[in-house]
């Protein structure tokens, strides 16, 4: 297979193959831009979803964060002025964007109670997520959710069990879970459990992450046959240019087979002129207008 994730546009991503993703990303040789919104909040503008204002500031991948799995098909927030509908469902957004979606599931411990149910990893939320036609899962954990690697090991288990064709994404992204736990021999077991792409902390994003750290990280995930993702988790998605530039270079530099930009700017994404210059960064003026305007 030889299209890049540019080409996304022109595929049926909801009938893309597991190895087809995968495939893709691989290729597009650090390219690949992953942008989150949390879908519960209303959007940044009215009449557009943020899952759009993602699309059309040129993410690849959408992953929806604070996603209740059963709330009625599975509703993101959009927007009710001007009589347009104020909540989007998963396949609509699929239409509306032309991208990969996905959302996070926490793989949050047995006993910890403060989270709704369609937001934790269990079997039925997993199967729900493969059912509604999401790309891909990622386990990670929000703040104060008590999320460890070892929990998260846990849950890549469980979601292989329930599906050999749903991209599993993998790995803490901040401290929001229990510490900064960047422990590197736990990689091994998170790619014989079944994740696709394993995620860490992009440089300066976490105290202690310096390139060289990163590239630790990436060179450890791909040694162990995984795709690699570096992300901005600690709302400095809403910093300078500047700042998303460094980190940026610094995380392709790295590794890094995907780039990923939080939710913590305005109204639950990043701000979007952070997310171009991400874009543009990482792929040059070209390929990143051509992005923008790949829009179904």
């Amino acid at each position: 297979m030889k299209k890049r994730i540019f080409d996304l546009t022109s595929h049926d991503v909801k009938n893309m193959t597991r190895d087809e993703i995968v495939a893709c990303i691989r290729q597009s040789e650090g390219r690949t831009m992953m942008v989150e919104n949390v879908a519960a909040m209303a959007p940044l503008l009215d009449l557009v979803s943020g899952a759009e204002i993602a699309a059309a500031f040129g993410a690849d991948m959408i992953t929806l964060n604070c996603l209740d799995i059963f709330a009625p098909r599975a509703e993101v927030s959009g927007a009710s002025n001007h009589g347009v509908k104020d909540h989007f469902t998963v396949e609509e957004l699929r239409s509306l964007t032309g991208r990969l979606l996905g959302c996070n599931l926490e793989p949050v411990p047995e006993n910890f109670t403060d989270i709704q149910i369609g937001r934790s990893v269990t079997r039925e939320t997993v199967e729900h997520a493969v059912e509604l036609g999401m790309n891909y899962i990622m386990l990670t954990g929000n703040p104060g959710m008590h999320v460890t690697q070892e929990t998260i090991l846990n849950a890549i288990q469980l979601c292989r069990e329930v599906s050999q064709e749903i991209v599993i994404i993998a790995g803490k992204m901040h401290g929001g879970g229990v510490g900064n736990d960047y422990n590197l021999d736990i990689v091994r077991n998170f790619a014989e459990a079944g994740a696709d792409i394993m995620m860490f902390p992009a440089p300066y994003t976490t105290p202690g992450v310096t390139p060289q750290l990163a590239h630790q990280m990436m060179t450890a995930v791909h040694n162990a046959g995984m795709l690699g993702l570096l992300a901005i988790g600690t709302s400095q998605e809403g910093a300078s240019e500047s700042y998303i530039e460094q980190v940026a270079m610094a995380s392709k530099a790295a590794g890094a087979d995907i780039v990923h930009i939080g939710d913590g700017g305005y109204s639950g994404i990043a701000i979007p002129e952070n997310i171009i210059r991400m874009g543009i960064t990482i792929r040059g003026r070209r390929h990143q207008f051509k992005r923008m305007a790949n829009r179904r």
